[in-house]
């Protein structure tokens, strides 16, 4: 039986729109910090890859994956998916090597329940670069992703 906690952990890296899931993550942070929300952690993982299988581990009753994707649709396109949907997304669903699909495959593949994994995600503008600048619109749809994300957390 799983324990009654809720992980949301920010996937991405300190480059371009990659920060999208770590910008999510802290702002849901600061905005659950006066609901003394002791059910919920909250951790970023940079370009995490196979290691998302130890948060898997971890018994959590929902696990929320917070990206930036590159599916070659408009950026900012927002994207909510249930584990079964991320194993059959078309698109690449994530801007790392390794990235959210191919793991969660794997765990389900090794019978590693994955029912309890929810992904948010916004296409990213400014993906595969090397410095530290945010396009305009995911940082825009970050803050609204964050507060809907929020929400959620306070109603359950």
């Amino acid at each position: 039986m799983r324990k009654q906690k809720t992980l949301v952990l920010g996937i991405g890296s300190p480059f371009g729109d990659d920060q999208f899931g770590w910008l999510v993550a802290k702002e849901i942070k600061e905005m659950l910090k006066s609901n003394q929300r002791s059910h919920i952690d909250i951790e970023i993982a940079d370009r995490p890859g196979l290691n998302l299988l130890r948060f898997l581990e971890k018994d959590y009753a929902q696990i929320i994956l917070i990206d930036a994707v590159n599916a070659g649709v408009e950026p900012s396109m927002p994207f909510t998916l249930q584990s079964h949907e991320i194993l059959e997304f078309s698109g690449f669903l994530s801007s790392h090597n390794i990235g959210v699909a191919p793991s969660l495959a794997l765990a389900n593949a090794l019978n590693m329940p994955i029912d309890h994994v929810l992904f948010y995600g916004v296409q990213g503008e400014h993906l595969f670069v090397k410095d530290d600048v945010m396009s305009d619109a995911v940082k825009k749809s970050a803050g609204n992703m964050a507060q809907m994300i929020t929400l959620q957390l306070i109603k359950s």
